[in-house]
């Protein structure tokens, strides 16, 4: 916006100098204030620290300048408001609008300054010329603005667009937050209480992840908690949402499905978590207790919904964690080859043979 601004009002200001016996000195300080300084004026604020506050000084710059053409173009009424309004409209499309003061000063003194050194006399009209030379200043310097400003608006719909969806994701695990997911949550209950739709939910809490944090650190932990999300998501169905509870907790919503369907889909995660390694950590073993529960008429609230399925997965750490219990009458998923015993003195597991994994499977 500066080079195409200064540039075409460059060229009003030489159609002026044209009409009067201005010195080469003037011509030169009009063709690098016009072609030269706003290329100066970008690398200035590419290179600072503080790009607004550079910005800033290359304005009072422009307004300095600006004020030496009125005063070089011996007042001349029409170029000048042009350009003066044109530079005004300008700042406040940068959001420097607060700081008109210190505009209007470096106008005055660029103003004062050449009507010192040109000692100016005073022609209000304009030639017929100079008219002419401020039609590609009003069209194309306008017209490029509104494109500018359109390309603008697009950039900010799309970072507000992307803003709006890191908001809905964890950044750590890249399930979705705790907020958005209640929401999603809450509509999915309301929608069960409407139309009966079939909705479980599944609370999945891995276990003794203290004891990752205290025996590997905190960085480590961090690492599974990635490990654990990314596996999460692989293996939910197109429509199924997971978000992060709480610290180790996770939750998955399974939109159209009993709380059998879900014990599938909380197999199969419990499985796929069992599997994770560290290559830096090969004894680091990860295992989950997971409780389902089942839209029902009885929940008035996600808190209650969630409180079902709390309680079976407390069920689940009591009969010797790593397991899958239903909220609903009493049912478990047994242990699959998969899963990676704890410590004996810790984890109660429950052995199954091949043949009843291989069953589990094909099943799901």
């Amino acid at each position: 916006m500066r080079a195409s601004y200064m540039g075409l009002g460059g060229l009003v200001v030489a159609a002026s100098l044209a009409y009067q016996p201005a010195d080469i000195v003037w011509w030169a300080f009009t063709t690098v204030s016009a072609l030269i300084w706003p290329h100066i004026a970008y690398l200035h604020s590419c290179r600072q620290a503080d790009p607004f506050q550079s910005e800033y000084l290359n304005c009072l710059i422009d307004a300095l300048i600006v004020g030496c053409w009125v005063a070089l173009m011996q007042w001349s009424l029409l170029p000048s408001i042009c350009i003066l309004a044109i530079s005004m409209s300008d700042r406040s499309y940068l959001g420097l609008k607060q700081r008109w003061f210190p505009f209007v000063g470096a106008l005055l003194a660029g103003m004062g300054l050449m009507a010192a050194l040109v000692q100016p006399a005073a022609q209000w009209l304009a030639p017929l010329g100079v008219q002419i030379s401020l039609l590609p200043l009003v069209i194309l310097h306008t017209a490029y603005t509104s494109r500018s400003t359109r390309r603008m608006l697009k950039t900010l719909a799309k970072q507000n667009l992307q803003l709006k969806l890191l908001g809905r994701i964890d950044p750590l695990t890249t399930v979705y937050s705790r907020d958005y997911w209640w929401k999603v949550a809450r509509t999915a209950l309301r929608q069960h209480h409407i139309r009966q739709e079939q909705t479980s939910l599944l609370v999945i809490d891995i276990d003794h992840f203290k004891r990752i944090n205290d025996e590997y650190g905190h960085i480590v932990g961090d690492e599974v908690l990635k490990l654990i999300g990314l596996n999460i998501r692989q293996c939910l169905r197109s429509h199924d949402i997971a978000g992060r509870y709480g610290g180790d907790e996770f939750t998955v919503l399974c939109k159209n499905a009993k709380a059998e369907d879900a014990y599938f889909v909380a197999l199969r995660i419990r499985d796929k978590l069992a599997q994770i390694r560290l290559r830096e950590h090969p004894n680091l073993k990860i295992s989950a207790s997971i409780g389902v529960a089942a839209a029902d008429d009885s929940f008035e609230s996600v808190t209650a919904w969630i409180k079902a399925a709390d309680t079976a997965l407390y069920s689940a750490k009591d009969a010797g964690r790593d397991q899958i219990i239903d909220a609903g009458p009493s049912s478990r998923i047994p242990n699959s080859p998969a899963t990676i015993p704890m410590p004996a003195n810790k984890t109660i597991l429950n052995p199954v043979t091949k043949e009843q994994s291989v069953k589990d499977d094909l099943t799901y």
